[in-house]
């Protein structure tokens, strides 16, 4: 019953949460936990409104078929500007992010997109961790700093940032960087997150390891071969979700695969025709139970479920 009040004064009544505290006789940390539980238990159902609409049906099937928490899928009919796209996934996160969370990030041109996008609003008490060792500054779109301190100057948060690279020599080298205090320190404020925005990786030239030089030509078809489909924070997986262990892994600075399955939101941004695979092995992962996407990308998702299905009843398919 108190969480139902509390919600409908914030949600609708545009109460401010310390208002609410005051109203109640509680904390501020204490209605933000709340609302926290009130969307978790279904009682608030996150919408967000774009002027060029979402396609409902899409989002709900590909939602089910893929065992998603949420799904929003950005209306690619009618025109639409080149920061829709990063408008649309920020709208989300600044209903999603309550004051008080640890909001961990994980850098990618989609994430950097949503940053930058002008739509989200200051928090109170929110910490945002970087996820995942950066590219350097080879790749200024891509840059793990910069994205970090980008979100945390547009939620007024303070700010823990992963002073490392993505990938190091050897896993000595690894294990060394790990022992130092101030990176320890970073990645157990990311394994505390409450939600996690990352971008949904290809294995392909346009992966931004390969871009700023961390990974070549021989890299990608080694991670080819093995079944791989893409990437989040540098953990890999395949089609059916998988995770794939590769040599890699032991070099990489970040949040492990079973570290970030455990974040309680996790928000991934994936759009673009060459996201589809990927996506659909994110979301099977359970790297993400969030998925933001556009149209076109998200009917070739279908397409890629709609195909298994097909190929399943097939006389003589292996079930």
């Amino acid at each position: 019953m108190l969480l139902g009040e509390v919600a409908q004064l914030y949600y609708v009544g545009d109460f401010t949460q310390a208002r609410i505290a005051r109203r109640f006789g509680v904390s501020r940390s204490n209605v933000s936990r709340m609302l926290k539980e009130a969307r978790d238990l279904g009682l608030v159902e996150v919408k967000v409104h774009s002027p060029f609409g979402v396609v409902s049906g899409l989002q709900e099937e590909i939602r089910t078929s893929l065992g998603l928490r949420e799904c929003l899928v950005l209306a690619t009919s009618g025109r639409r500007a080149p920061g829709d796209i990063g408008a649309f996934g920020a709208r989300y996160m600044r209903d999603v992010i309550s004051d008080g969370d640890v909001v961990g990030v994980g850098w990618s041109s989609a994430v950097n997109q949503v940053v930058s996008s002008g739509h989200l609003r200051e928090k109170s008490g929110v910490t945002v961790v970087q996820l995942i060792g950066s590219l350097g500054g080879a790749v200024p779109d891509l840059d793990g700093t910069s994205i970090t301190t980008g979100l945390a100057r547009a939620l007024g948060a303070s700010t823990h940032l992963l002073q490392a690279p993505i990938l190091v020599a050897d896993a000595a080298v690894r294990d060394g960087l790990l022992r130092d205090r101030h990176i320890a320190k970073t990645l157990e404020m990311a394994r505390r997150a409450d939600v996690t925005m990352v971008g949904v990786g290809t294995i392909d030239r346009n992966s931004g390891q390969y871009r700023a030089g961390y990974l070549d030509d021989e890299d990608l078809e080694y991670i080819w071969e093995r079944g791989v489909v893409g990437e989040i924070c540098g953990s890999y997986f395949s089609l059916d979700g998988s995770p794939v262990s590769l040599e890699m892994n032991g070099r990489t600075i970040g949040l492990s695969f079973e570290e970030l399955v455990r974040i309680p939101r996790r928000v991934g941004a994936g759009w673009g025709m060459n996201k589809a695979q990927a996506n659909v092995g994110a979301a099977r992962s359970s790297l993400i139970n969030v998925l933001i996407t556009d149209e076109d990308t998200a009917r070739e998702m279908l397409d890629i479920l709609n195909g298994e299905q097909t190929n399943k009843a097939k006389p003589g398919a292996t079930r």
